[in-house]
């Protein structure tokens, strides 16, 4: 077998790429052996692994390499609780038709929510230190802890943790129903001592009057008030003492909580309730909660739970947002192409130099992916799939292969973009073809009041049933001429921008503003006809974006 050498690396005539390769898969639970070989720390990992540090909440796009932190954090430590959402039983609480009832009632529902958190999460951490397994060892923990701390202070804590022991050892599950179920039944028989005849599977505000509204309102209330989160808060004093040991740190993980995994109604309340218990947690010093949220989904929870004792900057602390630099990036795909060539064929370190052209554009081939990406692994890593795919049997990426993946590659990105907006913008995807065959860099009112008035009208026969969104309801609206075509073109290009579809120049002397890198955000009032916009590379191919 003879050798020759290929941009600077030595290349047996035998390799070639097969149709099966990849460097990775979207998902983080699908790319376990491309993760624990190829991990890049960009030094996120010493904070979340420091208990002393408040970043707790990782926070970031889809595709930005959230669950990937978050498993490197339980590979990298011994004392690791990893939580499941489907094993919280969120789903039953949202079907709960008392609880449903009183939320749509207008019950603030927010101290329950708290004491649920924190429940799941002491019990959690006693389990695993005390080695609860069953009946038999529950026992022994409550008579150790009662043997060991016996101070009054301690002595609130103690009853919360006899009145709860018994089911310590049962799956989160099962102790969350338990809970739930006491408090159904709280709120039953307060309410129906007074009104008999209420039914918990209408609506919360039908068949009834104002007054038996607000007095109803009034004894659910005083039943959520009166949950003990008090003893709950003498638990967490009670488990910064057992967890004294700085050598033994504890960590508990909750992965994949932006999932349709409840209906809105109670789900942002919930996670809300979740990070303020997370910055209650931080009274124990060697334990940390650790969570993971998309950030359009932090956006939608401030933004629909925002009340009166609600100050988002107080939980900044706690945010750790995820961002990647060019050079990080690129360390990203060189570690997964060395992983996947390296060993077929040569023990030297191979990166993207030695099988991409050596230009593109008269650029370096790195700088055309990135700009084609939204600075994250996964758009990173999916590219270059997609050269693979186009380069089966050959040894390297030459500049027609590159394009050909430019142009799959591209469209799957779009779709998924529409994917990952779903739940806010259901028609993103449709709205979009109102930029096909645009020039990279236009004004905004170079979008005409007829197309806008052809597209929603299309959009309105497509999708008669489709009305919950934003987009949805306006274009409607635009139909009806409630509202001006100038006004829709401002808010679907807001949308445009907030989903990273484009950039936004909305004066002169100021730099095109695009929002997956971090910067601020654009209101509605500074879009004007004369605003630049420009059409995001990753998508170029499949919208047919003039570039010249």
């Amino acid at each position: 077998m003879s050798d020759k050498r290929v941009h600077g690396i030595v290349r047996s005539d035998k390799f070639r790429f097969r149709r099966k390769d990849n460097i990775g898969f979207a998902a983080a639970e699908e790319d376990v052996a491309f993760l624990q070989d190829c991990f890049v720390d960009t030094g996120d990992l010493e904070m979340l692994s420091d208990c002393g540090n408040p970043k707790s909440v990782v926070v970031g796009r889809t595709g930005s390499g959230k669950t990937a932190l978050l498993q490197r954090l339980a590979e990298t430590q011994d004392r690791v609780i990893e939580i499941l959402p489907e094993s919280l039983a969120i789903r039953h609480i949202s079907n709960s038709t008392i609880l449903k009832y009183f939320n749509e009632l207008g019950v603030n529902l927010d101290i329950f929510f708290r004491l649920l958190w924190r429940h799941v999460f002491t019990v959690e951490l006693f389990r695993h230190r005390f080695e609860i397994q069953d009946e038999s060892t529950q026992r022994g923990f409550i008579d150790r802890i009662k043997q060991t701390f016996s101070r009054s202070s301690h002595k609130r804590a103690l009853a919360y943790l006899q009145k709860w022991g018994s089911t310590f050892w049962e799956d989160t599950e099962c102790r969350i129903k338990n809970i739930t179920a006491n408090l159904e039944a709280n709120l039953s028989s307060s309410v129906c001592a007074r009104f008999p005849s209420i039914n918990f599977e209408s609506a919360g505000n039908s068949g009834i009057s104002l007054s038996e509204k607000s007095e109803i309102t009034q004894r659910a209330q005083e039943v959520i008030n009166s949950v003990q989160i008090k003893e709950l808060s003498d638990i967490i004093d009670l488990a910064d003492e057992i967890f004294s040991d700085p050598q033994k740190r504890y960590f508990i993980i909750i992965d994949s909580l932006d999932e349709n995994w409840i209906e809105d109604g109670l789900r942002y309340r919930l996670i809300r309730a979740l990070i303020e218990t997370i910055r209650d947690f931080r009274k124990v010093r060697n334990a940390k909660i650790v969570i993971a949220l998309r950030l359009d989904l932090i956006e939608r929870v401030i933004k629909l739970t925002r009340d009166s004792g609600f100050q988002s900057e107080k939980y900044e602390s706690l945010y750790l947002p995820i961002t990647w630099s060019a050079s990080a990036l690129t360390r990203v795909l060189d570690e997964r192409i060395n992983a996947l060539v390296r060993h077929r064929f040569t023990k030297q370190n191979v990166t993207h130099k030695d099988i991409l052209p050596n230009k593109v554009d008269g650029k370096p081939p790195i700088e055309f992916i990135l700009n084609r990406s939204m600075m994250r692994p996964r758009d990173i890593i999916m590219f270059f799939n997609c050269c693979i795919q186009q380069a089966v049997d050959k040894p390297t990426i030459n500049l027609s292969v590159l394009r050909q993946a430019e142009g799959v590659y591209s469209k799957e990105r779009l779709r998924s973009l529409a994917d990952e907006w779903i739940s806010d913008y259901p028609g993103l995807l449709d709205f979009s073809r109102v930029l096909k065959l645009r020039k990279k860099t236009f004004q905004a009112g170079e979008i005409t009041s007829e197309e806008l008035e052809d597209l929603c009208l299309e959009y309105c026969i497509n999708f008669p049933d489709q009305h919950g969104d934003i987009l949805s309801k306006k274009s409607r609206d635009l139909i009806d001429e409630s509202v001006d075509a100038s006004e829709f073109r401002e808010l679907l290009l807001q949308v445009f921008y907030r989903t990273g579809l484009i950039s936004l120049k909305t004066e002169t002397f100021e730099p095109a503003q695009w929002t997956p890198l971090g910067d601020r955000d654009i209101s509605i009032s500074e879009i004007s006809e004369s605003t630049k916009v420009g059409v995001h590379q990753m998508f170029w191919r499949a919208l047919g974006i003039r570039t010249k």
